[in-house]
C-alpha cells in the first residue's frame, strides 16, 4: 500500500475515497454517513454488510449516535468518540491498513472529520454454529460438548472448564491474506518454559497466504512433517484441552476452526481417548490393553497371514493349515495379490462411505462390504479366510481413537504386504524394527514421541500406559512431561 495512503486523513471524504479504492470492486463495502443538527456530514462509518450484525447497527448505534449529537453541547468530535466508547472495546486505528483489517474482521470504523485516527470495535452478525457433541470424538460417559469454528466460544468453553488466573493465553495473527487470529493457552505454573518458548518461536515464523484451519498450523510446526505419524494431538473436545493443559502442556486454537492443536504430543496420547478418565481404572485398562491388540492387528494383521501362508506353514497348527489350503484350492491369485484387492475395495468402501450422504454413506458401506466380499469368494478370486482377515484388520482400524493415526496405520499397512510377500517373517520382523526405531527417532516439540523408561520417573512412565486409581494419579503432569519425554536428557 502507499505510505500516502496508510495515514488516516483528517478529512472523512479522503478517508472514504481510499477504502473505495482499497476495496475496489467489492459491493459489499459500505458507508453511513453521520449528520450533525445541521444536517452537515461530520463523521462516517464504513463496514461489510455481510459480516457485521445489521440490525442492532441501524437500530441501536446510528441513532444512539445522532441521538447524541442532537443533545450535546460539546463539540461534534467529542460527541461522536464519546457515544461509540457506550459500544464496547474501541481501537484507535492510526493506519488506514488497520482500518480495512478491522472491517475484514466484522467490525465498523469510525472516521470523525478533523480527527487524524478511526475508531473500530467488532459487531460480528455472521451465523454459527451452536456447540454440539463431537463428531469425531463421541463418549458414552463425559461432557458432550465440542468446539465449534467461532474461536471466542472455543476460548470460553475451555475457560469454563479452568477458573483459574493462571490460564494464560497470547494471540496470533496467521495468514497474509485470511489474517486469522490464533490463540495459544498454557497453564503458567504447570507449562514447561522451554515447549512453551519453542511454541511461540514456531508459530511466529509461520509464513502461509491463507489459513482456514488449524491443520495447516499443525503442518508447519511439527517437528518431522515427512513421518507418517501426527505429532500434534488434535481434538474437538474443551474437557481434554483442559486435562492436557493441566498436564502442562500447550493448546493452540484457531478461528474458524472446530478443533484445537496440543503439544507436545506422545505416541501413547493417540491411543487413550479422553473416556478413560470417565470410567473405572480396570474397564479403562482393560480397553487400553485391547487398543493395544487391535494397534497390532491393525497394523500387522494382513502381511502376518501372508507370511505365514506363503513362507512358514510349519508354523500354523496342522487343522487349521488344511483348513487354509482347502480354502485356497482353486484361487488363481496368489495371497499377497488377494490381500492387496480385498484391503483396496476395503479403504474404496470406506472413503465412499465418508464421502456419501450420512444417511446412506453408512448403508452402503455395509451393504457393499457383504456384497463384495460374498461375490469375491463365490467367483473365486479370494479365499474365505482372507476376507476375515481384511474384515478383522478394518474393524481393528476403528478402534484407534485418533482419526489421524488410524489413517498412518492404513497406510504402514501396504508396504507391511508387499514385504512379507517377499520375505516373510524375516522381513515383517525388520520392518517392526524400522517402525519402533522411527518412532524412537520422532520428537515433539523437543520431546520424545515414544516414552522413554527413566527409574527416576517410573510411576509418570506407567501412566503413559496404565491408568492408576485416581488416588494414585498425578495431579498435575509438569514433572512427567520432564522424566518421559525431556531433551534427550541434557543432565545426564
Amino acid at each position: 500500500m502507499d505510505t500516502q495512503l496508510d495515514a488516516i486523513d483528517p478529512s472523512v471524504e479522503r478517508n472514504m475515497a481510499q477504502l473505495r479504492q482499497l476495496f475496489s470492486d467489492n459491493a459489499l463495502i459500505s458507508f453511513q454517513p453521520v449528520v450533525n443538527s445541521k444536517g452537515m456530514r461530520c463523521a462516517a462509518i464504513a463496514y461489510l454488510s455481510v459480516l457485521i450484525d445489521e440490525q442492532r447497527f441501524y437500530q441501536y448505534i446510528v441513532p444512539k449516535i445522532h441521538e447524541a449529537l442532537f443533545d450535546s453541547n460539546h463539540s461534534e468530535e467529542e460527541t461522536v468518540l464519546e457515544a461509540i466508547r457506550t459500544f464496547g472495546l474501541v481501537s484507535a486505528l492510526p493506519k488506514l491498513n488497520s482500518a480495512a483489517q478491522m472491517i475484514s474482521s466484522a467490525g465498523i470504523v469510525v472516521f470523525i472529520e478533523g480527527r487524524s485516527e478511526a475508531y473500530g470495535f467488532a459487531l460480528p452478525g455472521y451465523e454459527r454454529r451452536s456447540v454440539d457433541e463431537p463428531k469425531l470424538e463421541p463418549n458414552v460417559r463425559g461432557p458432550r460438548e465440542g468446539f465449534i469454528e467461532d474461536l471466542q466460544v472455543n476460548l470460553g468453553l475451555v475457560y469454563r472448564r479452568l477458573k483459574t488466573s493462571k490460564l494464560k493465553s497470547k494471540s496470533y495473527v496467521v495468514g497474509i491474506e485470511s489474517q486469522t487470529n490464533v490463540m495459544i493457552l498454557y497453564l503458567e505454573d504447570q507449562v514447561d518454559k522451554q515447549v512453551l518458548a519453542e511454541v511461540e518461536a514456531r508459530m511466529a515464523s509461520i509464513r502461509l497466504n491463507v489459513v482456514v484451519d488449524n491443520a495447516q498450523i499443525e503442518e508447519w510446526i511439527q517437528d518431522s512433517p515427512y513421518s507418517p505419524f501426527p505429532q500434534i494431538q488434535n481434538t474437538e473436545r474443551p474437557d481434554r484441552v483442559a486435562t492436557a493443559l493441566n498436564q502442562g502442556k500447550v493448546a493452540i486454537l484457531s478461528d474458524g476452526s472446530p478443533s484445537a492443536l496440543l503439544a507436545p504430543a506422545a505416541f501413547t496420547d493417540f491411543l487413550h481417548p479422553s473416556e478413560d478418565l470417565y470410567e473405572k481404572f480396570y474397564f479403562a485398562n482393560f480397553l487400553r490393553l485391547l487398543r493395544l491388540v487391535t494397534l497390532f492387528v491393525s497394523l500387522f494383521g494382513p502381511s502376518l497371514y501372508i507370511a505365514l501362508t506363503t513362507f512358514h506353514l510349519e508354523m500354523i497348527p496342522t487343522p487349521l493349515m488344511q483348513t487354509f489350503l482347502s480354502s485356497k484350492a482353486g484361487i488363481p491369485l496368489p495371497t499377497f495379490l488377494e490381500a492387496f484387492i480385498m484391503e483396496v475395495a476395503f479403504e474404496v468402501l470406506r472413503e465412499a462411505s465418508v464421502r456419501l450422504p450420512r444417511a446412506i454413506g453408512q448403508s452402503v458401506s455395509i451393504v457393499g462390504a457383504l456384497v463384495i466380499g460374498e461375490a469375491a469368494v463365490q467367483s473365486g478370486i479370494v479365499s474365505r479366510p482372507m476376507v476375515i482377515v481384511v474384515a478383522m484388520t478394518g474393524i481393528a482400524s476403528f478402534t484407534i481413537p485418533s482419526f489421524n493415526t488410524a489413517i498412518s496405520l492404513r497406510l504402514l499397512r501396504f508396504p507391511l504386504i508387499f514385504i512379507a510377500a517377499w520375505t516373510g517373517v524375516f522381513g515383517l520382523a525388520l520392518g517392526m524394527y524400522v517402525i519402533i526405531l522411527h518412532l524412537c527417532s520422532l520428537k515433539s516439540f523437543g520431546r520424545l514421541y515414544l516414552p522413554a523408561f527413566d527409574l527416576r520417573g517410573w510411576r509418570e512412565v506407567i501412566q503413559q500406559y496404565v491408568l492408576l486409581p485416581i488416588k494414585h494419579r498425578s495431579i498435575s503432569k509438569k514433572d512427567a512431561l520432564s522424566s518421559i519425554g525431556g531433551h534427550e536428557h541434557e543432565d545426564r
